[in-house]
């Protein structure tokens, strides 16, 4: 099974995500990019193709050019452009198109899990595409190119992302039948999944006390 993890995003702030939201990298040629940035320099391609930021004669793989594009980064996260998220957490992404939506998970995979072919290959690359994004990301040090996988349909991962959706509002109760500290374990990974108006912790008392035993937890939104 591969090993799929949490993390700390950096993100756009909200009143500018239509701003920085870019294609990739690599649907545009040298040209073309500059000429996106140039019409709108908050577009992460400034950063995803930072020789935009150089006269032509500077090579779109010298060092430099990482060197811009991780100080970049740095100065929008200063500028507030992008926000940084306190605590590790999976993100949902969807997009919807011609009417057809399509959600999936935001998370990091282990690198050696495809060097192992836990994940396999969709696609070959070309070798000199790779060393540039493995600087890119270096440099940056940060995931500047997500990279796209597919997972077998799970019940269980689709249940997770339905009740997560539009969370903000909800509220949930942890009931614990003396193990308070199973209780706030628990509390810990609902926080790291989802962003919820509120959790609490209380003891079992009465009628919920039927539906845990001794150390027991129970979860109600």
């Amino acid at each position: 099974m591969a090993d799929i993890k949490p993390f700390i995003c950096v993100r756009p702030a909200e009143d500018v995500v239509s701003a920085v939201a870019a294609l990739p990298y690599d649907v545009y040629n040298r040209e073309e990019a500059k000429e996106v940035v140039a019409k709108n320099p908050k577009s992460f391609l400034a950063i995803d193709r930072a020789e935009t930021q150089f006269p032509d004669d500077v090579d779109t793989y010298d060092d430099r050019v990482y060197a811009k594009a991780a100080q970049m980064l740095k100065d929008w996260i200063a500028d507030g452009t992008f926000i940084r998220d306190n605590r590790e957490c999976y993100y949902i992404y969807e997009l919807t198109m011609d009417g057809r939506t399509q959600t999936g998970i935001a998370a990091c995979a282990s690198i050696d899990d495809y060097a192992n072919q836990v994940i396999k290959k969709h696609e070959n690359t070309r070798a000199d595409k790779e060393q540039d994004r493995i600087r890119h990301v270096d440099t940056c040090s940060a995931q500047t190119g997500p990279i796209f996988l597919a997972y077998r349909a799970n019940a269980v991962i689709n249940e997770v992302v339905a009740k997560t959706k539009n969370c903000e509002e909800k509220i949930l109760a942890i009931a614990h039948c003396n193990c308070p500290q199973r209780a706030a374990l628990v509390k810990e990974k609902l926080e790291k999944a989802a962003n919820f108006k509120d959790i609490f912790v209380l003891d079992t008392a009465g009628v919920s006390s039927l539906y845990a035993n001794d150390g027991g937890v129970i979860i109600a939104c």
